[in-house]
């Protein structure tokens, strides 16, 4: 409307303009026109400084939210009743790293969360119905996220909410602190977490039912050690997943063939036969048959 704005959406706006002030200070900040946001406000990439030069690495996108006041929420039902599965769908289909932000404005502080638990979440339970990601929470994902809603039931994934903790912030700034050291800490930590996420996208890409996640968190830490959660899953069907497993292991497995028989390690070599037994051989490169006959 002419000449006025809804109050909560402006204040919406105010905290991703107060975002991105934080944001340039750990590298690049691109924001995402207004008319273009689905669900990102940042595409990113953390700055590390060599001289009187900045190069850029790490890149990774940022969804905000105003301290308090947001509710991270994707799936559930529209209040026509319609299943907005296209949101679960966009949530675990990103290509780089996700993060939350949320911004106190009465505080000026900003602090950011990595989402790699939502894949515990989401290798567990399969087909969810909903799911919210709540920073600062630290309940037991497993045990204590899932909620049986009954209005869901039979309409689309598998009836339930999942209440995802994502544990205490990565990072954590005030504005205060930005001209200080602890802005190179927080591009440490931030680097550490980035990485962890790319390897569950990668290992998604794979068809690699693996995860990890960052336990113990402290905000701007930036000591080389990480402890991890780390989890697996698997299907009891007969055949799910494993074509998808064996494509993706075979070049991996092609390239350790060569290294081993050119380093000339034969008997490590040979127990690479029972690993190429499981692979359909429609899928095996020709040129093995010449240059790796000893495990086919």
């Amino acid at each position: 409307m002419p000449g006025s704005l809804w109050a909560p959406f402006r204040e919406g706006n105010r905290s991703e303009y107060l975002a991105q002030y934080f944001l340039s200070a750990l590298g690049v900040s691109a924001s995402v026109p207004r008319a273009e946001d689905i669900g990102i406000d940042f595409y990113c990439a953390l700055a590390q400084q060599s001289g009187d030069r900045l190069t850029f690495h790490s890149p990774f996108a940022v969804q905000v939210g105003s301290f308090g006041t947001k509710d991270f929420r994707y799936g559930g039902y529209s209040k026509k009743g319609v299943w907005q599965k296209e949101q679960l769908d966009w949530l675990f289909s990103q290509e780089l790293p996700l993060f939350l932000s949320t911004v106190d404005k009465d505080t000026l502080t900003f602090r950011l969360y990595s989402t790699s638990p939502v894949w515990l979440i989401r290798y567990s339970f399969g087909d969810v119905s909903e799911v919210y990601l709540i920073p600062d929470a630290t309940h037991d994902p497993l045990k204590e996220s899932k909620e049986e809603v009954q209005e869901y039931m039979g309409k689309g994934g598998d009836g339930a909410r999942y209440r995802i903790p994502l544990g205490a912030p990565i990072v954590e700034m005030r504005i205060d602190e930005l001209k200080t050291d602890v802005v190179d800490k927080a591009r440490f930590a931030l680097s550490k977490a980035a990485s962890i996420e790319m390897s569950n996208l990668t290992y998604r890409r794979l068809s690699v039912h693996f995860s990890q996640w960052m336990l113990d968190i402290l905000a701007n830490d930036d000591s080389a050690g990480i402890k991890l959660g780390q989890f697996y899953a698997w299907n009891t069907e007969p055949g799910r997943n494993t074509p998808e497993q064996l494509k993706a292991v075979l070049p991996i497995i092609v390239a350790l063939g060569h290294n081993l028989k050119w380093q000339k390690r034969l008997d490590e070599l040979a127990q690479l036969k029972g690993i190429f037994s499981l692979i359909p051989p429609d899928e095996i490169p020709d040129f093995l048959k010449s240059n790796l006959p000893e495990i086919l």
